[in-house]
């Protein structure tokens, strides 16, 4: 629970699609007037899609004790096995929810008479027209709001003495494609065409707008058209349609005055309210005219509309376009408040930032652990040091760090997934009471985020796997130190770092053909091991250690002062082997011969005389080996 703050949680899906939009702002609207905070939890899949992994997990999120109170819309979350996951969450959770738009059986529902609603439009177009030729377009065949909407139509028309005529009927599936079929057959067929048309629903009435005009058919004059929904994009057609539309503000009231009840431990009088959709008379029957006023208005406002998408869209483009620039995380949380409209934070599982050899794609799924990769609240500007940051732990129950902060200055966020290949990676919040704030550019963000984000990471673990196969080529096998190549190729990087002054140890393994023909190639094999890590592990980080032969080694370190250290360093490799010649219980004895050089790096032929110099001297310590001195 929030410390300064009641906060609602609106639990929704597919929030791009305008009617679910219209829903949550009404009730974004609601909370503010009753003094919450809202924080909407969405994704941007609408229908009958299988949901990704990270779309369905977002939901998780509505677990957190943040909220005091929930809000769920089953009627936008398209999959059935999905909506049953969130209602188990919400009562699981133990916090009064209020389920709106479906009446869900056991919960506190808010929901519409969408059949009395859908028979005022009808009883519109047949008792104050009188049709002739009434044509009608369903839905979906076997769907409950469609048939229930067929019944409405078969009932209206019996009571005014009319028969349902089976060839004046088809199915529009809700959407364009159908409906066109459907039109198709009602205008090329043997039957008369219309001149009415009832639509179940907005998108089927404006298809049969544009479908007609298209054939010089004018609407209303000709044919009239009737709708359902009241959805937001009929505000661009004209003629404006005749339908039937939910009235939002009334919705929103009473799920908050039910929701109220329930915070206050009380329990609401009626378990189920349903309000009535609005009969909403207009052009598109010829009840009210339209004229040039109508059409230049709408054309100005989708004309604005237009523009801005054109200049986000623009902005997207060259966000995306940024994506081969990138060479780490860092760069892109620097990139992404230059594209930001609107304060946004984003928030990435940390496991995902690691890009170890052993991640799958199932472990990117978000943890209870979450860092915020970007917080922006100067929007489009180039970003400061301070707009990005790695390394602001939080747990993912919070939703956000200092939510409490976050939320005395905006009342409602908008949170959703962030994906990688499905899987969740985190989520990105944005405030949806800012100036900047649109639900597309939203979706638009969070889409070339993920695709950024994915193509950064296939970059990061590419140059690794492409890093790891060079310095394998660099490195002995047997081993670990560097080869020849790769001491040569080590020493030029450091060279070129300003690094240039050495001392240069030539070493040698006494006796190893003896050990292999006396003790077999394993213990050969144990000895070599052994002298790189008795030389690399006394040398110190900063050296250079590299096998060149069978028992010939080379080691390069760093001077930083004037004093020479090589007896030092020679007399730490002696203890070490005459350490592991009294500790182990190998059959043979570790026998090293050590020379030194002082080498200032100018060039490889340089390299090599140092080297020429320091095997002068280990040959002289091995020929007083072999004469029992060394």
């Amino acid at each position: 629970m929030s410390n300064n703050h009641k906060i609602i949680g609106i639990i929704c899906a597919g929030i791009h699609d305008s009617g679910t939009q219209n829903s949550v702002l009404s009730l974004i609207h609601e909370a503010d007037k009753r003094g919450y905070r809202s924080v909407v939890i969405s994704n941007f899949t609408y229908y009958g899609i299988d949901y990704t992994r990270a779309e369905s997990e977002v939901f998780s999120l509505m677990d957190s004790p943040v909220f005091d109170g929930l809000i769920l819309m089953p009627e936008s979350i398209k999959s059935e096995q999905l909506w049953q996951k969130v209602l188990e969450h919400a009562k699981a959770s133990g916090k009064p929810f209020v389920c709106v738009d479906r009446d869900v059986p056991d919960c506190f529902s808010v929901t519409f008479s969408y059949g009395s609603s859908f028979e005022q439009v009808v009883r519109h177009m047949v008792e104050v027209h009188k049709p002739k030729r009434l044509n009608f377009i369903g839905g979906m065949e076997n769907n409950s709001f469609s048939e229930e909407r067929l019944n409405v139509f078969k009932k209206v028309l019996a009571e005014n003495g009319r028969e349902f005529q089976p060839e004046r009927f088809g199915y529009g599936q809700f959407w364009e494609k159908p409906t066109l079929q459907v039109l198709d057959k009602f205008y090329n067929g043997e039957t008369e065409p219309p001149d009415a048309i009832i639509c179940v629903n907005d998108t089927e009435a404006m298809t049969c707008i544009n479908y007609l005009r298209s054939k010089g058919i004018d609407v209303p004059k000709d044919v009239i058209v009737s709708g359902f929904d009241g959805i937001d994009e009929e505000r661009y057609i004209l003629p404006r349609l005749t339908t039937a539309a939910c009235e939002p503000d009334q919705m929103s009231g009473k799920s908050f005055d039910m929701l109220e009840e329930m915070m206050a431990g009380k329990t609401p009088e009626e378990r189920l309210i349903v309000i009535p959709y609005k009969l909403r008379v207009s052009q598109s029957c010829g009840c009210i005219p339209h004229g040039e006023a109508d059409k230049m208005s709408k054309l100005m406002e989708l004309f604005i509309s237009i523009k801005n998408s054109e200049r986000h869209e623009r902005s997207m483009f060259e966000y995306g376009s940024h994506a081969g620039e990138l060479n780490s995380y860092e760069q892109f949380a620097r990139m992404i408040p230059n594209f930001c409209e609107c304060p946004s934070w984003c928030c990435i599982d940390p496991k995902f930032l690691k890009d170890d050899d052993s991640e799958s794609a199932e472990d990117t799924v978000s943890g209870d652990e979450m860092l915020m990769f970007v917080h922006c609240d100067n929007c489009g500007e180039i970003a400061s040091p301070e707009t990005y940051t790695f390394d602001i732990p939080f747990y993912q129950k919070e939703l956000l760090p200092d939510l409490d902060k976050v939320l005395d200055k905006y009342s409602a966020l908008l949170i959703s997934p962030l994906s990688y290949r499905g899987n969740s990676m985190g989520h990105l919040a944005a405030a949806m009471d800012s100036e900047g704030f649109d639900f597309l550019f939203t979706q638009r963000l969070i889409s070339n985020t993920n695709e950024i984000f994915e193509t950064l990471k296939t970059k990061i673990r590419l140059q690794k796997a492409y890093a790891k196969v060079a310095d394998m080529h660099m490195r002995d096998p047997m081993t670990g130190i560097y080869n020849r190549r790769g001491f040569y190729m080590r020493m030029d990087e450091l060279s070129k770092s300003g690094i240039t002054n050495f001392e240069l140890f030539s070493i040698d393994l006494n006796r190893l053909k003896y050990i292999n023909d006396t003790f077999g190639h394993y213990a050969g094999d144990k000895a070599i091991i052994t002298t790189s890590d008795i030389i690399s592990s006394t040398a110190g980080n900063s050296a250079v250690c590299a096998r060149f032969g069978g028992d010939e080694f080379i080691v390069a370190i760093p001077v930083t002062d004037s004093i020479c250290s090589a007896p030092k360093y020679m007399k730490s490799v002696e203890e070490a082997a005459e350490r592991f010649n009294s500790e182990d219980n190998e059959p043979f004895r570790l026998s090293l011969s050590i020379g030194d050089a002082c080498l200032k790096v100018s060039s490889r032929e340089n390299i090599d005389l140092a080297m020429k110099a320091a095997d002068e001297k280990m040959y002289e310590c091995k020929r007083r080996h072999h004469a029992g001195r060394c």
